[in-house]
């Protein structure tokens, strides 16, 4: 190499490509990050208000206790204050009735979930405990080859979980940690969340919310963060073409402008903007290699009406609604995983249920006048974790020795989830310092599991 630094460039500036140029900040390699759009972030991104003025999140994104390479990128870059830390999950049932549900800070792991379950006041005793056979039985489920594998749906009616407690737990449990219906969620998809998210650790079921619109958290205050550690960030900068050596390593990438020369190469965007650069390491969409739907209705009010901070609406079509604290005091969104086909595309329709089902569990609502309304929905928010989908997630490395891939859709052993980004991005920047003889940082590991959940489920 003629030049004094290796230089690794990242298509895309995403949460996994902004979590790769984390990863290689302090590496020795010279980083240059392309995005596409003016501003970084990716999904995370936020637009306009059109009512109090500031950002607001296109949809509402929120990290769990057991997200341990989120948080710890949150806490190198200065970004751990920006989000808030709830132990409390709020469910309300369809009779209106509110269960605050926390877990217990005494009791080890995976007993410590026994004050949650018993403040799911919507839920009989009896289905309580039923419920609570079902996620011991998810945690020590094992596949069983070679049978298909279950969705999630198919698992719990074959081992006796009643129609309503699946409507009312499983149903919004899954599908909001998952963002796809139950109906068609892998079963070992299910069984993480349940496992990692809250048997595993007194902490891993902590909901961690944001303060500051992730447009400010992600697009300026992490891209800050970045430039001051010698990251080169171009925004605006359209990538179409790789170019490459006549034995198949990448030499740089070009769009608008100049090629941007490369001695290792990250892609970071979607897969199908990933399968257009590179199509002969991307693998193809097929139907396991799909998109989910995510959708959130904005709601601007007259005057303050949720007076939770968020909140389960269980057996609604209203999944989950939330109150951001720098927000509007009138404004709230509500969010709807898996809304593939949900009132037809009639986004007025869905506004009006929205409103109906938030007045009718919010006395204070009932009082308030709609100011202003937004429906946003992103069809392929999340990679669909159906059965099959991890036999084609492709890894970091390809069969190309300087190219590499990043984001939730590839092989991070996470769903689809900023977690997931993040441990993309970490692991693709691994791989791209160990091939131009540099050292990226690898994934964090997992919260420990405890002794009990351990012999439960095994280590």
């Amino acid at each position: 190499m003629s030049h004094e630094r290796p230089r690794i460039a990242i298509v895309g500036g995403g949460l996994a490509g902004l979590a790769a140029a984390e990863a290689l900040a302090d590496s020795g390699a010279s980083v240059t990050v392309l995005e596409a759009r003016r501003r970084a972030g990716g999904r995370a991104a936020s637009f306009e208000d059109p009512v109090g003025g500031g950002l607001v999140d296109a949809c509402q994104h929120v990290a769990m206790g057991c997200c341990t390479n989120f948080l710890d990128l949150c806490r190198r870059t200065g970004l751990a204050d920006a989000f808030r830390r709830d132990r409390t999950l709020w469910f309300i049932g369809p009779d209106g009735r509110r269960a605050a549900c926390t877990p217990s800070r005494r009791w080890p792991a995976p007993l410590h979930l026994v004050p949650l379950l018993a403040g799911l006041r919507h839920l009989s005793f009896r289905e309580r405990w039923t419920l609570a056979s079902g996620m011991v039985g998810l945690a020590v489920w094992r596949e069983r080859l070679p049978s298909p594998r279950p969705t999630a749906l198919e698992w719990l009616r074959s081992v006796g979980q009643p129609e309503r407690l699946i409507r009312l737990f499983w149903q919004p449990l899954i599908e909001s940690a998952l963002g796809e219906s139950i109906d068609l969620v892998d079963v070992a998809a299910a069984r993480k969340v349940v496992v990692d998210g809250f048997l595993a650790h007194r902490q891993a079921a902590d909901l961690l919310v944001p303060m500051a619109p992730l447009g400010t958290l992600f697009g300026e205050r992490l891209v800050d963060w970045l430039v001051e550690h010698g990251v080169a960030m171009q925004t605006g900068h359209f990538v179409n073409a790789v170019q490459r050596a006549a034995d198949g390593r990448v030499l740089a990438v070009a769009g608008d402008g100049a090629a941007t020369p490369c001695d290792a190469l990250i892609i970071a965007v979607p897969w199908k903007a990933a399968a257009r650069l590179a199509p002969d390491v991307v693998p193809p969409a097929d139907d396991r290699f799909a998109g989910s739907p995510i959708t959130a209705v904005h709601l601007w009010f007259d005057r303050a009406c949720i007076d939770l901070p968020h909140a389960v609406l269980v057996g609604r079509v209203s999944q989950w609604v939330f109150r951001p604290d720098e927000a509007t005091p009138g404004y709230c969104q509500v969010v709807i995983s898996a809304s593939r086909g949900v009132f037809e595309g009639d986004r007025d329709g869905l506004r009006d249920v929205v409103v109906e089902e938030l007045r009718a569990v919010f006395p204070a609502a009932r009082r308030a006048t709609l100011v202003a309304a937004k429906v946003v929905t992103d069809p392929t928010a999340v990679l669909s974790v159906r059965p099959g989908v991890e036999a084609v997630r492709p890894r970091c490395a390809t069969t190309v020795s300087n190219l590499f891939l990043a984001g939730d859709w590839t092989a991070t052993g996470w769903p689809s989830t900023m977690e997931g980004a993040v441990r993309s991005g970490r692991l693709a920047a691994a791989a791209a310092a160990s091939a131009v003889g540099l050292t990226g940082r690898e994934p964090v590991a997992d919260l420990p599991r405890s002794l009990l959940t351990g012999l439960l489920v095994g280590r």
